[in-house]
């Protein structure tokens, strides 16, 4: 019988029972696991009397691994197992409970430098006045509340929980245990939650004979003798007994005799002690020897917990401060993203919510000891990972798929062209990952491929220089001791190389609130999300937090376009011969000329992506030049050069190079004269085939688009104002499924079949993935959209001629806690799975002779299989084949 069966429990209670009668013990103190504790209480329950001088204790080392697991439940997403990544392996385990005391360590360590940045600012004398900084910073932001009850009160108390064990100390372990309860109810750990209540109640009253025992210390265990070595029982148990029988010389691997097995475990206890006196023998100690110092107070563990707190601290620079609610807004922060998570997120007041389960439950006793326990916190993990399909929610990208398979290879009746109708996932998978749209990765090989390079020496000197900022930023020399002034001398030292043969026009991005290139964007801030204050004097933080944050950026951008603007001296000695024109937030850039500083008025321009200012005021300088260079690495700025050079017929010498000194020269004269057959047709295909607010198609890259392109397909309605959205539609259809393979198609989810049935074909030995697939025509055309809507940003660079557009009507949604834009993956109201396919995917048979009856919905579906994800599988139903 396995160990928690009730029988095997009551010969266990028994013979511990006798064992204690025979050392003249009257109580008999008996310390489970969870699981056999949960057992042990029903057979207490069964015979009262006959175990009335029994008293059962909770595992108190299985408890803080279930605490720790509560922890990790609560703080799912909120970054924390990324920053323990930093320095720690195996952290999903860690957070899973597994792994302890290292996460127990892990924890401590992470709270310190948590704490770090609050402990430095004030003095605190008591314990009591740091609670209460926190609790008052706490009060200010749901952020900090989160980080505080579920994170640093927690360690607090896993400590605190260690502390009593350590020291012997009874009253502090039920007070402590006490605190513990409503994490375990909030994290919806139901069994310690239903169990740790009755444990915590029989505690307090307890036998006076044995609560004075306990109260000298005598409720815990230990090695040798000694200070703050004492530890729980079932600890002692799995340093012992389990380790050793995992050991060398263990039983585990050995044999599964019986009769082996019973004289192994009754006789290993007296081979320990026979070991251990041999090895006092061999050391000349003996069995008074006391432990006077930890093992924590080594100098390796002392070195290793400095190095493991440097890289904490190192990732922690990097990510929004969780105790600074001036860093915060009015929601739930994510700090490494800085995203705000939707209202449905209530973990800030999951120890409140614990305390009012708590109550509510004990209230019910003993009546409603087996009362369900319901989940009521909503942590960040929860929201926005599932979607309702029919009467059932989907978690899984691949979950409806996979039951489609399924339902095929059961034989059932499917209509195969009906359900590839639908796009079987929360979201196209073809086009969105799990955690967003799918930006394209490939982008430079189309321009790798279309490019023609010349060498700098051959491609002559510009006297207009246009350059993009943002670029150039990343190649200047960052000074990682300097200040921010430092960093902005070696920007105008690098602009001043420029201006000794040419005019520089320098143009930098701007960050609009509701921007179509949110999703990017915050793609490239995952891990940089802490704000700095910039100014000229400031200590420089490292280049990875400035620039891969739009706020830092905003900040240096507009620090260094007023000191180009402001810096006289500047302006004497590198404005002489040639002007600067420093485009930044304003409309209006500014030129600088000598001692003259003035307004570009006719440079006006309100779009947001420096690509399109660059290529705008090249056009406007092309008139004037007679060799121009754009300074740029970006795919983008490539398409909308070629394209614009041949819609204004220019005829003058551009080239195109890297910030980066040693890459290749484009040019862009030549590029356009070589590939003249598909110039026209390229800006929309780069746009469709995905880009920065675009999303790209799971196995179309950029080389299947030249082919198609060359093939003759055209795409000029794509960005064209007055065209019909059916007519876009139309030749975006078309083109893409001829990138998939399929000619002459008119129906993206035609398109889908045909693909299906390709790799299902001949030679093909498995189901293809999901993502493979085109997607679905709804889901297509709201791609469409929004590569319509970048399509006309870029072909009309002048905003006074810009009709007014609004992107959410353009496959974008606003989100309002973030002042951003999110795509659109699927038209609301559009059914991700037809209602028979979900009414027949699964029953919910659990009998011991499942699905016998009519009961059965696959029985009662015309005598349908079974399949794997029915309920009755688990149990050996016959009717799954």
């Amino acid at each position: 019988m396995t160990p928690s069966d009730p029988d095997t429990m009551m010969t266990a209670m028994v013979r511990a029972q006798e064992l204690t009668f025979d050392t003249g013990q009257r109580f008999t103190i008996l310390t489970c696991d969870q699981q056999l504790y949960r057992v042990a209480v029903q057979v207490l329950w069964a015979h009262p009397d006959r175990f009335k001088d029994m008293c059962l204790r909770l595992g108190g080392m299985h408890a803080l691994m279930s605490f720790v697991k509560a922890i990790g439940t609560l703080m799912a997403e909120s970054k924390l197992s990324d920053i323990l990544t930093e320095m720690f392996g195996g952290v999903q385990k860690m957070l899973s409970g597994k792994k302890f005391p290292q996460n127990v360590r892990a924890l401590r360590l992470l709270a310190e430098k948590v704490l770090r940045s609050i402990i430095t600012c004030g003095e605190f004398k008591t314990a009591d006045d740091l609670m209460s900084a926190l609790e008052e910073r706490a009060s200010q932001s749901k952020t900090v509340r989160v980080w505080v009850d579920v994170l640093i009160k927690p360690v607090f108390l896993m400590m605190s929980y260690v502390r009593a064990e350590r020291e012997g100390d009874w009253l502090l372990h039920l007070a402590t245990f006490r605190q513990m309860l409503p994490y375990y109810f909030a994290a919806s750990h139901v069994h310690y939650a239903r169990y740790g209540l009755y444990y915590l109640r029989t505690m307090e009253k307890l036998p006076p004979h044995v609560l004075s025992h306990f109260m000298k210390g005598e409720h815990v265990t230990r090695h040798i003798r000694g200070i703050w070595n004492g530890i729980w029982n079932d600890q002692f148990i799995e340093s012992t007994f389990m380790r050793y029988g995992h050991g060398s010389g263990g039983i585990i691997g050995i044999t599964l005799k019986e009769e082996t097995l019973k004289v192994w475990a009754l006789s290993r206890h007296l081979c320990c002690r026979i070991e251990h006196g041999l090895n006092e023998m061999e050391k000349g100690e003996t069995s008074h020897t006391s432990q006077l110092y930890h093992k924590e107070e080594g100098k390796a563990r002392i070195q290793a917990d400095g190095k493991d707190r440097a890289g904490i601290r190192q990732k922690l620079e990097a990510y929004v401060d969780p105790l600074d609610p001036n860093e915060h807004p009015d929601g739930i922060v994510n700090i490494a993203s800085g995203r705000v998570t939707t209202p449905a997120v209530n973990v800030h007041d999951a120890v409140s919510i614990g305390e009012t389960m708590l109550a509510d439950f004990e209230k019910d006793l003993p009546s409603g000891f087996y009362n369900t326990i319901s989940k009521k916190v909503t942590t960040m993990a929860v929201v926005g990972k599932s979607l309702q399909v029919g009467d059932a929610k989907a978690y899984d990208l691949n979950a409806i798929y996979a039951r489609v398979i399924a339902l095929l290879a059961s034989d059932r009746d499917v209509d195969i062209k009906d359900v590839l109708s639908y796009e079987l996932a929360p979201v196209p998978t073809s086009m969105f990952k799990k955690d967003g749209m799918r930006i394209a990765k490939g982008k430079s090989a189309l321009k790798n491929s279309l490019q023609v390079e010349v060498s700098s020496r051959n491609a002559g000197d510009a006297d207009v220089t246009v350059i993009d900022g943002s670029a150039l930023l990343w190649t200047i020399h960052w000074p990682a001791d300097g200040t921010v002034a430092d960093y902005v001398t070696n920007v105008k030292k690098r602009v001043a190389s420029y201006l000794v043969d040419s005019d520089v026009y320098l143009i930098f991005d701007r960050y609009d609130d509701y921007s179509i290139k949110s999703v990017t964007r915050d793609g490239r801030e995952t891990g940089v999300s802490r704000t700095h204050r910039l100014s000229l004097t400031t200590k420089l933080p490292a280049q990875k937090v400035v620039l891969s944050n739009v706020e830092n950026k905003k900040q240096l951008i507009r620090i260094i376009c007023n000191d180009l603007t402001g810096d006289r001296l500047f302006h004497n000695r590198s404005t002489e011969k040639h002007k600067l024109v420093v485009t930044g937030e304003d409309p209006c850039p500014t030129e600088i000329k000598k001692e003259d500083i003035s307004i570009r008025y006719d440079l006006e321009t309100y779009h947001e992506e420096a690509d399109i200012m660059i290529v705008q005021q090249a056009l406007k300088c092309a008139s004037e030049a007679r060799r121009l260079a754009v300074v740029s690495d970006d795919t983008d700025v490539f398409v909308l050069l070629v394209h614009h050079y041949e819609e204004a017929k220019l005829k003058l010498p551009m080239k195109m190079e890297s910030p980066s000194k040693g890459r290749a020269v484009v040019d862009i004269q030549r590029t356009v004269e070589k590939h003249r057959d598909i110039v026209k047709q390229l800006l929309p295909a780069h746009a469709l085939s995905g880009c920065d607010t675009v999303a790209c198609c799971f196995g179309v890259g950029k080389g299947s688009v030249v082919k198609c392109l060359r093939a003759g397909y055209k795409l000029n309605t794509i960005g064209n104002v007055d065209a019909s959205f059916n007519d876009v539609i139309d030749q975006a259809t078309a083109f893409m499924s001829a990138c998939y393979g399929v000619k002459d198609a008119k129906d993206m989810s035609k398109t889908r079949l045909y693909v299906w049935g390709e790799k299902n074909g001949k030679g093909h030995t498995s189901t293809p993935n999901l993502s493979v697939l085109p997607p679905t025509r709804e889901a297509f055309a709201e791609n469409v959209k929004r590569a319509h809507y970048q399509a006309i940003l870029w072909r009309i660079l002048d905003t006074n001629d810009l009709p007014k557009l609004n992107p959410e009507d353009f496959g974008w949604k606003k989100d309002t806690s973030n002042k951003s834009l999110t795509p659109s993956a699927i038209p609301d109201g559009i059914k991700l799975a037809p209602d028979y396919i979900m009414a027949m995917i699964r029953c919910g048979c659990k009998s011991k002779n499942p699905c016998s009856s009519k009961k059965c919905s696959c029985v009662a579906s015309h005598g349908s299989d079974c399949t794997i994800f029915c309920a009755c599988y688990p149990i050996g139903c016959a009717r799954v084949k």
